[in-house]
């Protein structure tokens, strides 16, 4: 018996696609209401502190953040590799390993880092750089929340890239060397791209580790996100929404980012 296929626009016209239609109309226009009161709330919330005082966190935030994707990239990349291309049996532990840090609680993995960086090697970290409240800890923290990020997105990347071209690379006499940064880094540049952008702005507004593992201390670890809890405490609200307005921007570019490089 033939099927019959409906045409686009009887599916669009459906009662589930009116059902659907409204449900992404109502959600969307939820988070907007959200932002604008954001927005009313940074500019004439109470407070007494000027605007200025969003630059010394914003600067550490950047700083920690780069930092933190930079070594997640390092580290995260070669892994990601070898995850979407290991033949390994155990690679899908060592996969469910890497992923942890993408469910579990932020507050727990601050936990579990304070208690790593008691004893070895994490105390010789500790002894070497000074971790704990300072802002080697900060880059620590958010690096650790953001490495199951990476590596997720990056191993997406890699396996997506064409095995065809390596084999014909491999074929006609380039070293492996050649290979991987010649042929499989271009072809999985989109993903690596996402991954360091996604990094960034999970990093910038990462609190729950940060603040179990460096505190919150002004000019010293007071990050963004951070900031945004201290302003609170101290019924500044109005600062307390800025900053929160500069991490939904710097969220907002990082995605319309990763949906550019998507589309190419």
């Amino acid at each position: 018996m033939a099927q019959v296929r409906l045409p686009h626009r009887a599916l669009g016209q459906s009662p589930f696609g009116l059902a659907a239609t409204s449900s992404a109309v109502v959600l969307a226009l939820f988070v907007l209401w959200l932002l604008a009161g954001l927005a009313r709330l940074a500019l004439v919330g109470p407070g007494r502190k000027p605007a200025t005082a969003i630059l010394v966190p914003l600067g550490l935030s950047l700083a920690s953040a780069s930092l933190a994707t930079l070594l997640a990239l390092l580290l995260g990349v070669p892994a990601a590799w070898w995850l979407a291309r290991s033949r390994w049996g155990g690679r899908g532990w060592v996969g469910l390993l890497l992923d942890l840090p993408l469910v579990l609680s932020p507050v727990a993995l601050g936990t579990a880092l304070l208690l790593f960086l008691q004893f070895p090697p994490g105390s010789l970290l500790e002894r070497l750089i000074g971790v704990t409240f300072r802002f080697p800890g900060v880059v620590l923290a958010q690096f650790t929340v953001v490495l199951a990020l990476v590596v997720r997105t990056a191993a997406a990347a890699f396996a997506q890239a064409s095995w065809e071209l390596e084999r014909h690379a491999i074929t006609y006499g380039a070293a492996r060397w050649f290979v991987l940064t010649q042929v499989t880094l271009p072809a999985s540049k989109p993903g690596l791209l996402a991954a360091a952008v996604l990094a960034f702005g999970r990093a910038l507004g990462e609190f729950g580790a940060t603040v179990t593992v460096a505190g919150t201390i002004p000019g010293r670890t007071e990050t963004l996100a951070t900031g945004v809890y201290m302003a609170l405490s101290a019924g500044e609200l109005r600062l307390a929404a800025q900053l929160a307005l500069v991490l939904v921007l710097a969220a907002a570019l990082a995605l319309a980012a990763v949906r550019y490089w998507e589309k190419r």
